[in-house]
C-alpha cells in the first residue's frame, strides 16, 4: 500500500528527528513589554522547499500557540511576517498583558490548512520509499520545538520601570547608529537598523549590556530633552500628554533633580549599569 490515511501528526514530519532531510529552526526570540501588550519578535528558518510551496499556495501555515501555566491560558500569537532575511523569516506578535504572568511557553508548528492527498516530500527518510499520506486540516506537518521567557508584567503607571518608557524598532531609514525619537505618546522610540537591533536582541541574556550599550544613552538623550523642553517654558513642547514623560519625570524625582547631569541621573535611574557589567566581565575574567 503507498498511500495511508491518519487522522493527525501525519508522517514524515520536519521536526529535530530524521523523517525529513531538512530543518525548522527558531532563535533570536526577543521581548519588549509596551503599554497594553507584550511583544514577541523571532526568526523561522525552514529548509524544505516541498512544506514552502504548500506555504505559499495557502495549502498550509504556520502555527505560533502561547500559553501561560500561571494565568492558565493560551492563544494564537497570530504573529505577521516582520522582515524578510536571506536564510530565514522574522516575525512579529503580541500578547495582552492581562494574559500572562511568568513563564510563557510558544510553540511553533506547521499544519495543513486544506485536506492534501499524495503528500510527500522528496527530502523524506529513505524508510518511507514512495508511501505518500492524506492530510487533514489541522494535521501538524512540522514542529519546530518552542521556546519559554518570563514576562515582563506592563508596568504600574505610577511607578513604571525604566525600560517599559522605551520601544526598540527597526527602522530601514537608519542606515547606522541608533536614534532616539520623542514624537510617540507611549514610548520614547529608538529606532535601529535591522542588524544592530538583531544584535541588541541577540544579548538577551545580558541585559547589564543591553542597558549600559543602549538604554543608559537612550534615557541620558531623554532626560536632556525633558530638560532643554522645562527650560525652554511656553517657547518648550507640551510633553504634558506623553505617558513617558510623566513615567520618567518621577523617576528623576526619586533619583535626584534635573539640575544634576544627564549621565549621573541615569545611572542612579538604572542602578548604575556600567558597575555591574564592567564587575561581571572581571570577575569572569578572573575565572578564565
Amino acid at each position: 500500500m503507498s498511500k495511508f490515511t491518519r487522522g493527525s501528526y501525519p508522517h514524515p514530519v520536519l521536526d529535530a528527528f530524521d523523517d525529513v532531510d531538512a530543518a525548522i529552526e527558531v532563535f533570536n526570540a526577543s521581548y519588549v513589554p509596551s503599554v497594553d501588550d507584550l511583544e514577541i519578535k523571532f526568526q523561522v528558518r525552514m529548509t524544505e522547499p516541498g512544506i514552502e510551496a504548500l506555504i505559499r499556495e495557502g495549502k498550509a501555515r504556520y502555527s505560533f500557540r502561547w500559553s501561560c501555566a500561571s494565568t492558565l491560558t493560551s492563544g494564537d500569537l497570530r504573529a505577521e511576517v516582520h522582515m524578510k532575511h536571506a536564510d530565514s523569516t522574522g516575525y512579529i506578535g503580541w500578547i495582552d498583558q492581562e494574559a500572562i504572568r511568568g513563564i510563557v511557553r510558544v510553540d511553533i508548528k506547521i499544519i495543513a490548512c486544506v485536506p492534501i492527498d499524495s503528500y510527500r516530500l522528496e527530502s523524506q527518510h529513505p524508510d518511507y520509499a514512495d508511501a505518500c499520506f492524506h492530510l487533514l486540516p489541522g494535521d501538524i506537518m512540522a514542529d519546530g520545538g518552542s521556546f519559554s521567557f518570563e514576562a515582563d508584567k506592563l508596568y504600574d503607571p505610577l511607578r513604571p520601570p525604566v525600560g517599559s518608557c522605551f520601544r526598540f524598532a527597526t527602522d530601514t531609514t537608519v542606515k547606522r547608529g541608533v536614534q532616539v525619537r520623542f514624537n510617540e505618546d507611549d514610548h520614547v522610540l529608538v529606532a535601529f537598523p535591522a542588524k544592530l537591533l538583531m544584535g541588541f536582541g541577540m544579548l538577551r541574556d545580558r541585559q547589564d549590556l543591553q542597558i549600559g550599550l543602549v538604554v543608559l544613552p537612550a534615557l541620558m538623550e531623554t532626560i536632556s530633552y525633558i530638560r532643554e523642553n522645562e527650560a525652554a517654558g511656553v517657547d518648550g513642547e507640551d510633553l504634558s500628554d506623553r505617558r513617558w514623560y510623566e513615567a520618567i519625570r518621577r523617576l528623576i524625582e526619586d533619583a535626584g533633580s534635573l539640575e544634576q547631569s544627564s549621565f549621573e541621573l541615569a545611572q542612579r535611574i538604572l542602578g548604575n549599569p556600567l558597575d555591574n557589567s564592567l564587575t561581571t566581565l572581571f570577575d569572569n575574567l578572573g575565572e578564565s
